[in-house]
Protein backbone atom coordinates (compact mmCIF):
# COMPACT_ATOMS: atom_id res chain seq x y z
CA UNK A 1 0.00 0.00 0.00
CA UNK A 2 2.97 1.96 1.07
CA UNK A 3 4.45 1.47 -2.62
CA UNK A 4 1.57 2.70 -4.30
CA UNK A 5 1.05 5.92 -2.20
CA UNK A 6 4.72 6.57 -3.17
CA UNK A 7 4.26 5.84 -6.35
CA UNK A 8 0.90 8.54 -6.66
CA UNK A 9 3.12 10.56 -5.50
CA UNK A 10 5.86 10.36 -7.55
CA UNK A 11 2.95 10.09 -10.82
CA UNK A 12 1.65 13.40 -9.18
CA UNK A 13 5.15 15.33 -9.15
CA UNK A 14 6.02 14.52 -12.80
CA UNK A 15 2.60 15.72 -14.07
CA UNK A 16 2.78 18.77 -12.17
CA UNK A 17 6.35 19.21 -13.04
CA UNK A 18 5.78 18.89 -16.72
CA UNK A 19 3.15 21.70 -16.30
CA UNK A 20 4.89 24.09 -14.72
CA UNK A 21 7.64 23.94 -17.48
CA UNK A 22 5.19 24.15 -20.10
CA UNK A 23 3.66 27.58 -18.27
CA UNK A 24 7.24 28.98 -18.08
CA UNK A 25 7.79 27.99 -22.11
CA UNK A 26 4.47 29.17 -23.14
CA UNK A 27 5.34 32.27 -21.00
CA UNK A 28 8.83 32.53 -22.46
CA UNK A 29 7.22 32.05 -26.51
CA UNK A 30 4.74 34.76 -25.50
CA UNK A 31 7.09 37.50 -24.70
CA UNK A 32 9.17 36.64 -27.72
CA UNK A 33 6.48 36.99 -29.80
CA UNK A 34 5.47 40.17 -28.15
CA UNK A 35 9.04 41.42 -28.54
CA UNK A 36 8.82 40.36 -32.29
CA UNK A 37 6.13 42.26 -32.93
CA UNK A 38 7.01 45.47 -30.96
CA UNK A 39 10.36 45.35 -32.77
CA UNK A 40 8.38 44.74 -36.20
CA UNK A 41 6.20 47.84 -35.70
CA UNK A 42 9.15 49.83 -34.58
CA UNK A 43 11.03 49.51 -37.44
CA UNK A 44 8.04 49.96 -40.22
CA UNK A 45 7.10 53.33 -37.86
CA UNK A 46 10.88 54.44 -37.89
CA UNK A 47 10.86 53.50 -41.99
CA UNK A 48 8.43 55.75 -42.63
CA UNK A 49 8.83 58.57 -40.67
CA UNK A 50 12.74 58.41 -42.40
CA UNK A 51 10.80 58.11 -45.73
CA UNK A 52 8.68 61.24 -44.51
CA UNK A 53 11.60 63.27 -43.33
CA UNK A 54 13.66 62.50 -46.68
CA UNK A 55 10.57 63.39 -49.05
CA UNK A 56 10.07 67.17 -47.12
CA UNK A 57 13.34 67.46 -48.55
CA UNK A 58 12.84 66.98 -51.96
CA UNK A 59 9.47 68.67 -51.86
CA UNK A 60 11.54 71.89 -50.23
CA UNK A 61 13.23 71.65 -53.46
CA UNK A 62 10.96 71.15 -55.35
CA UNK A 63 7.82 72.88 -54.13
CA UNK A 64 5.32 73.04 -56.89
CA UNK A 65 5.37 69.27 -57.55
CA UNK A 66 2.28 68.16 -56.52
CA UNK A 67 2.71 64.49 -56.99
CA UNK A 68 5.81 64.53 -54.31
CA UNK A 69 3.80 66.69 -51.78
CA UNK A 70 1.12 63.88 -52.24
CA UNK A 71 3.44 61.11 -51.70
CA UNK A 72 4.39 63.11 -48.36
CA UNK A 73 1.61 63.32 -47.42
CA UNK A 74 0.69 59.67 -47.92
CA UNK A 75 3.47 58.67 -46.29
CA UNK A 76 2.38 60.73 -43.14
CA UNK A 77 -0.52 58.51 -43.49
CA UNK A 78 1.50 55.27 -43.64
CA UNK A 79 3.60 56.49 -40.68
CA UNK A 80 0.25 57.09 -38.29
CA UNK A 81 -0.91 53.80 -38.73
CA UNK A 82 2.52 51.98 -37.96
CA UNK A 83 2.43 54.32 -34.61
CA UNK A 84 -1.13 53.34 -34.24
CA UNK A 85 0.53 49.57 -34.31
CA UNK A 86 3.15 49.68 -32.20
CA UNK A 87 0.33 51.90 -29.87
CA UNK A 88 -1.10 48.45 -29.55
CA UNK A 89 1.86 46.39 -28.93
CA UNK A 90 4.22 48.58 -26.74
CA UNK A 91 3.69 47.90 -22.97
CA UNK A 92 5.37 51.10 -22.05
CA UNK A 93 3.81 54.34 -21.98
CA UNK A 94 7.86 55.84 -22.44
CA UNK A 95 7.51 54.15 -25.76
CA UNK A 96 3.91 55.18 -26.92
CA UNK A 97 4.42 58.94 -26.22
CA UNK A 98 8.06 59.14 -27.49
CA UNK A 99 6.29 57.45 -30.76
CA UNK A 100 3.91 59.66 -30.69
CA UNK A 101 5.91 62.59 -30.43
CA UNK A 102 7.90 61.69 -33.22
CA UNK A 103 5.17 61.61 -35.36
CA UNK A 104 3.73 64.71 -34.13
CA UNK A 105 7.54 66.44 -35.34
CA UNK A 106 7.87 64.42 -38.52
CA UNK A 107 4.51 66.41 -39.14
CA UNK A 108 5.90 69.36 -38.08
CA UNK A 109 8.81 68.91 -40.67
CA UNK A 110 5.84 67.90 -43.06
CA UNK A 111 4.44 72.00 -42.64
CA UNK A 112 7.40 73.10 -42.74
CA UNK A 113 8.74 71.59 -46.16
CA UNK A 114 4.99 72.74 -48.03
CA UNK A 115 6.11 76.70 -46.09
CA UNK A 116 4.44 76.83 -42.98
CA UNK A 117 5.78 78.07 -39.94
CA UNK A 118 6.65 76.09 -36.94
CA UNK A 119 4.26 75.45 -34.38
CA UNK A 120 5.23 77.05 -30.84
CA UNK A 121 6.94 74.37 -29.19
CA UNK A 122 9.19 73.95 -32.63
CA UNK A 123 10.60 77.01 -32.75
CA UNK A 124 13.05 77.14 -31.40
CA UNK A 125 14.68 74.04 -31.89
CA UNK A 126 12.99 73.16 -35.18
CA UNK A 127 10.86 69.61 -35.76
CA UNK A 128 13.78 68.15 -37.47
CA UNK A 129 15.93 67.99 -34.34
CA UNK A 130 12.74 67.63 -31.70
CA UNK A 131 11.73 64.34 -34.27
CA UNK A 132 15.77 62.80 -33.71
CA UNK A 133 15.64 63.50 -29.65
CA UNK A 134 12.17 61.55 -29.84
CA UNK A 135 13.06 58.93 -31.98
CA UNK A 136 16.14 58.52 -29.55
CA UNK A 137 14.04 58.37 -26.58
CA UNK A 138 11.73 55.77 -28.59
CA UNK A 139 14.70 53.62 -29.17
CA UNK A 140 15.35 53.65 -25.75
CA UNK A 141 12.10 53.00 -25.02
CA UNK A 142 11.87 50.15 -26.80
CA UNK A 143 15.16 48.68 -26.45
CA UNK A 144 14.54 48.36 -22.98
CA UNK A 145 10.54 46.75 -23.29
CA UNK A 146 13.18 44.31 -25.22
CA UNK A 147 15.69 43.61 -22.96
CA UNK A 148 18.68 44.91 -24.88
CA UNK A 149 20.94 45.22 -22.32
CA UNK A 150 22.32 49.05 -22.57
CA UNK A 151 18.88 49.94 -23.76
CA UNK A 152 19.50 53.92 -23.29
CA UNK A 153 22.97 53.18 -25.60
CA UNK A 154 21.69 54.60 -28.80
CA UNK A 155 24.13 56.83 -31.30
CA UNK A 156 22.86 60.23 -31.56
CA UNK A 157 24.10 61.68 -35.18
CA UNK A 158 25.75 65.27 -35.09
CA UNK A 159 23.31 67.83 -35.58
CA UNK A 160 24.98 69.56 -38.64
CA UNK A 161 24.18 66.04 -40.02
CA UNK A 162 20.33 66.66 -38.67
CA UNK A 163 19.58 70.19 -41.08
CA UNK A 164 17.19 69.46 -43.86
CA UNK A 165 18.71 71.25 -46.53
CA UNK A 166 22.24 71.11 -45.97
CA UNK A 167 22.21 74.48 -43.92
CA UNK A 168 22.95 74.93 -40.65
CA UNK A 169 20.53 73.60 -38.05
CA UNK A 170 19.79 77.19 -36.29
CA UNK A 171 19.39 78.28 -39.97
CA UNK A 172 17.62 75.38 -41.57
CA UNK A 173 15.15 75.91 -38.58
CA UNK A 174 14.05 79.73 -39.00
CA UNK A 175 13.74 79.70 -42.83
CA UNK A 176 10.39 78.78 -42.99
CA UNK A 177 9.39 81.27 -39.88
Amino acid sequence: MAAAVFALAGTLLGILGTLAVELVRGRTENTHARQQMLQVACADFVASISRMLSLAIEVEKDSGNTELTSLLYETHREARVHYERLRLVAVSRDTQESGRHVLRYAYGRLRQAIGKPPREDERELGPVMMAQDSLLRLYAAVRYEMGIPHAGEVYREPDEWLAPTGQPPAQANTSSA
